[in-house]
């Protein structure tokens, strides 16, 4: 089925990854390996007219709106989905359902597997509403939470037309009927069977209940019809093993005669005093022989290594080895085991492998062209008393610090993964040039928190993605949260000009040197976005806000300097630079974080 640009389509989301539902002529009791997939036309319809009865629609408008595209046989394309099947416990068959009911046993259920951000799509080819009836449907298809069981939830909406080509790990369902259209798709081809309604469909056989059994155990409910579908799902190819290329390779430095590197002079240098004036500092720098030198123990060309001095102190604690293209891991085995300390003129400091940064990983793509790694996960916050974007912090914290409970009793406290904690299994700060997860808020319309997000410029894996769409957050004001997954690119969006969405807090002081003023916020801001690697800013401009209303200081960790003050501030860039930014101290807990405005 390719791009078209008329009839009636409708895209479903199934944020939480699930989809379940029973078709007619199944009982409860016979869910293994009977899910209905795609979702039957009868069970659309039906969605549609119980969500008109909970929004007090006209219910007979909804009825004439079915029968419209009663008339034709929808086309589906098909997300690629898997079975989960478990275990659940229900009363034994000679008990009735009461909640209370003692004697249960075990029933079988499968359910879907769904990437949340993968679509389903349903086709109606031919079917033209108007204008009205689109803002029914679409006000309908918006309210409707679920399809099918009540685990199944999702996010209709509706299309004017499908903007791009079938994926190729996607499946159709066409009538069988219409098969000649599919007749070029390759994949493992299936006939299922699909109740839809009839054109002449009134409002009571719409209506009908099933509570009773008995209408379920008809063959087919009055008012509809069978049709034979053609389902192909495509064979997915084996996966081939690839060598695992490296991007990057950082080594700790430890000792006192460590490399020197260039670095700030003292800061008291040229200021007279009590003994006259301070002599200044000779500047440190890397000599390239001494790059040379290191070249020639790792046999790596001499461009790719850097020395990063973490704590200014004029030495480096880091040696950072970065490969473009990335190479394969063989070619690199002397410098994954290095020698264990490291000599030369005025050199002599213990050395050992501190990270390894993967092809995948660090942004470059292995040859498979495959890159598996997340970078930013967006969720929706629902609730009836969200919370206050002055307590971002508060949110963002509490979202860390639960993230961290659930992947401590997944893992093990042990084996956290540094990405999500910032933290080494000693206890030490990772120093991983703020690398590792951001947990960011935002507001819409600038008063409560409607959106999080989850920004890990390292990147997360698959396995580190589920620890993070597993978490929830408690009820800050006495209402429950709900964290749905989303595509908003609020975050994101590529702009010239970023404005504060939550207040900048310096890490600094600002210092009178030489009778000017040093490290002034401003001056602060434009330096962390140089270290972070993104462009020098045209301009920092302060920005009027309430940004002394936020709260500031972590439960966990109090030390945030709040006599440094709030400060908001407008960015402007060459070119439009791709977010998120987030700056500052308690950056990665929600504050600092700049959103672009145009």
């Amino acid at each position: 089925m390719s791009a078209t640009g008329g009839g009636l389509i409708i895209a479903a989301r199934f944020p939480f990854g699930r989809y379940a539902a029973t078709p007619w002529f199944r009982s409860r009791r016979e869910h293994v390996g009977n899910v209905e997939w795609p979702p039957s036309p009868w069970r659309i319809a039906r969605a549609l007219l119980c969500t008109a009865h909970r929004l007090g629609d006209d219910v007979d408008a909804v009825v004439a709106l079915v029968r419209r595209f009663a008339v034709v046989e929808p086309r589906y394309l098909l997300p690629p989905a898997g079975e989960v099947v478990y275990a659940q416990w229900m009363p034994q068959l000679e008990f009735d359902d009461h909640p209370l009911a003692g004697d249960r046993s075990e029933n079988g259920h499968t359910l879907l597997d769904l990437d949340p951000d993968a679509e389903l799509v349903v086709a109606w080819p031919g079917v033209q509403l108007h204008e009205p009836e689109r803002d029914r449907l679409r006000r309908l298809l918006s309210a409707t939470p679920f399809l099918g069981q009540s685990v199944s939830i999702c996010e209709l909406e509706l299309r004017d037309a499908l903007s791009a080509e079938r994926s190729a790990h996607d499946g159709v369902a066409v009538p069988r009927s219409a098969e000649d259209e599919i007749a070029n798709v390759q994949g493992e081809r299936s006939v299922v069977r699909l109740l839809a309604p009839e054109p002449s469909v009134t409002r009571e056989q719409l209506e009908v209940t099933t509570a009773d059994g008995i209408v379920k155990a008809m063959p087919a409910p009055p008012g509809s019809r069978w049709v034979e579908y053609v389902r192909v799902i495509p064979r997915r190819p084996r996966p081939q093993p690839s060598e695992p290329f490296v991007a990057k390779v950082i080594h700790r430095l430890e000792g006192a005669l460590r490399p020197p590197v260039e670095g700030p002079s003292h800061p008291e240098a040229g200021r007279p005093g009590r003994r006259g004036k301070v002599k200044p500092e000779k500047e440190k720098e890397v000599k390239l022989e001494e790059l040379v030198y290191y070249a020639t123990r790792f046999r790596v060309d001499a461009d790719e290594l850097a020395l990063a001095d973490d704590d200014l102190d004029g030495r480096a604690e880091r040696l950072v080895i970065t490969f473009d293209p990335p190479r394969p891991r063989p070619e690199l085995r002397s410098l994954l085991a290095p020698v264990r300390r490291l000599t030369g003129p005025a050199i002599d400091c213990a050395l050992r492998l501190e990270s390894v940064v993967w092809a995948a990983q660090g942004g470059a793509r292995a040859p498979s062209g495959r890159d598996e790694r997340e970078h930013l996960l967006v969720f929706r916050l629902q609730s009836e008393r969200p919370p206050l974007l002055a307590d971002a912090i508060v949110v963002c914290e509490a979202f860390r610090r639960r993230l961290l409970g659930v992947a401590g009793r997944r893992l093990g406290a042990d084996a956290i993964p540094v990405k999500l904690s910032g933290k080494r299994p000693n206890g030490d700060d990772a120093r991983d040039d703020h690398s590792h997860i951001h947990v960011l808020a935002a507001s819409a319309e600038g008063h409560v928190v409607d959106c999080l997000a989850v920004f890990c410029p390292a990147g997360l894996s698959r396995d580190e993605v589920i620890l993070v769409r597993s978490v929830t957050l408690p009820a800050l004001l006495g209402s429950a949260i709900r964290l749905l997954p989303t595509r908003d690119q609020r975050f994101s969006r590529p702009a010239r000009l970023f404005r504060s969405h939550t207040p900048f807090l310096p890490v600094r002081h600002p210092k009178r040197r030489g009778g000017a003023l040093r490290d002034t916020p401003a001056e602060q801001v434009a330096e962390e976005l140089r270290r972070r690697g993104l462009p020098e800013p045209l301009a920092v401009r302060p920005l009027d806000g309430p940004w002394a209303s936020f709260r500031t200081l972590r439960r966990a960790k109090q030390g945030a300097f709040p006599y440094l003050g709030a400060h908001g501030f407008e960015l402007e860039f060459h070119e439009p630079v791709q977010g998120p930014i987030a700056l500052g101290r308690n950056s990665h807990f929600g504050m600092g974080l700049f959103l672009p405005v145009s």
